[in-house]
């Protein structure tokens, strides 16, 4: 069987095709099949907690958050509902930040706070590093990975009543 050129022309054009599902294939089933966490990792977003994890207690530098009856109480009391309080921390995601970045940022960075957040079915808490600065927050999230957060303070750390 002859090909005219106009066949050979649809023979390369198909190959072509072919040949560029055949590399983007391995990509395509990643991004349909992969797991929530690899799908952020891959934007360049990083969780402060692990995935679906449960927030039992949080401990803030000036309020601690318990769950008591299955409501949620800060003592002392804040400016936000305790509830809404947790679920900004359980659902908090950042910009991944390196660590070369933040070792050049070290020097520029205030004093840290740290926050404790006692996780269901963990027997220690996820100590969490927090630099403040004007723009953002700097958290070191549970695996050690920094993250940049653009919220207002009272977000994170509202005000005691």
């Amino acid at each position: 069987m002859r090909l005219s050129r106009r066949g050979w022309n649809n023979v390369m054009i198909i190959a072509v095709i072919c040949f560029i599902a055949v590399v983007q294939l391995p990509e395509l089933v990643k991004q349909r099949f992969g797991q929530e966490g690899s799908a952020r990792e891959g934007s360049g977003m990083a969780m402060l907690l692990p995935f679906e994890s449960t927030i039992e207690q949080l401990h803030l530098p000036q309020t601690s958050l318990q769950r008591e009856g299955g409501e949620w109480f800060a003592r002392p009391r804040v400016a936000l509902p305790a509830a809404q309080l947790i679920s900004h921390w359980q659902a908090l995601t950042g910009t991944a930040i390196s660590n070369e970045m933040v070792g050049k940022l070290k020097s520029t960075l205030p004093p840290p706070s740290s926050v404790e957040i006692w996780l269901a079915g963990q027997e220690e808490p996820v100590r969490v590093t927090v630099y403040q600065q004007p723009q953002y927050w700097l958290l070191q999230n549970w695996q050690g990975e920094w993250l940049a957060v653009s919220v207002e303070a009272a977000y994170l750390f509202p005000p005691v009543l």
